[in-house]
């Protein structure tokens, strides 16, 4: 459009701020190579493999934020053994239970090895947070497979098996979709007797409910 002054006009030609910023988004894509969780992981074994360890690390500690099950395990020794960062027990024994939690043999194997490295109230403090984590993971998410791994946790990892709390995910977790979970939990409830079973059916019944019905009606 024009700008009318003193002694004549000047033709000014605006670029619409939406057209310039899809211009931009476009060379920024261009000119960025993003990498995949594998390609990103394996540049993680590159550099433990050519003994850039700190770096290595870093690769391992981000997948591991979004849930990457090779990087949990190498985390899990990582930490135990020193290697990319300081020894630290205690974060060995939290990435080795969530290891274990995905099912690598090594690191199930490796639990009591983690454990005669740590205190008690350490235990207790690592327990907490991953029963925490995974409890969380199911409310913001609906995340079934977190519920299995809760009940997984509670039937067989937790340093205070709770049979109750096991069949009660379970039964989330079928509730949820993850259907694979029903022989678990069934396993788990023939251990119950039915009064309790009833209260736990019910208790699972008010979990799921709020979830994935009174949070979606509230968000919405």
């Amino acid at each position: 459009f024009t700008i009318s002054y003193d002694g004549g006009q000047v033709i000014l030609l605006i670029i619409p701020f939406c057209l310039f910023f899809y211009f931009f988004n476009l060379e920024v894509s261009a000119n960025t190579e993003e990498l995949n969780d594998n390609k990103y992981y394996q540049k993680g074994v590159t550099h433990y493999d050519d003994g850039e360890f700190k770096k290595s690390y870093i690769v391992f500690f981000n997948l591991s934020q979004k849930g990457h099950k090779s990087s949990i395990h190498n985390l899990s020794n990582m930490y135990f053994e020193g290697i990319g960062t300081t020894q630290d027990y205690q974060l060995s024994l939290k990435y080795t239970w969530l290891c274990s939690l995905n099912g690598n043999k090594k690191c199930i194997n490796k639990i009591d090895r983690v454990l005669r490295k740590v205190s008690e109230d350490t235990v207790t403090k690592i327990k907490s947070e991953i029963e925490e984590m995974l409890e969380k993971e199911y409310i913001d998410n609906l995340d079934e497979f977190a519920a299995f791994k809760l009940a997984y946790w509670h039937e067989n990892f937790s340093p205070e098996i709770d049979l109750e709390k096991s069949y009660l995910w379970y039964s989330v977790a079928v509730s949820s979709g993850n259907y694979k979970a029903m022989k678990f939990r069934d396993r788990v409830g023939e251990s119950l007797e039915n009064e309790i079973l009833l209260e736990l059916q019910k208790e699972a019944f008010d979990i799921f409910t709020k979830q994935k019905y009174l949070k979606t009606k509230n968000t919405s």
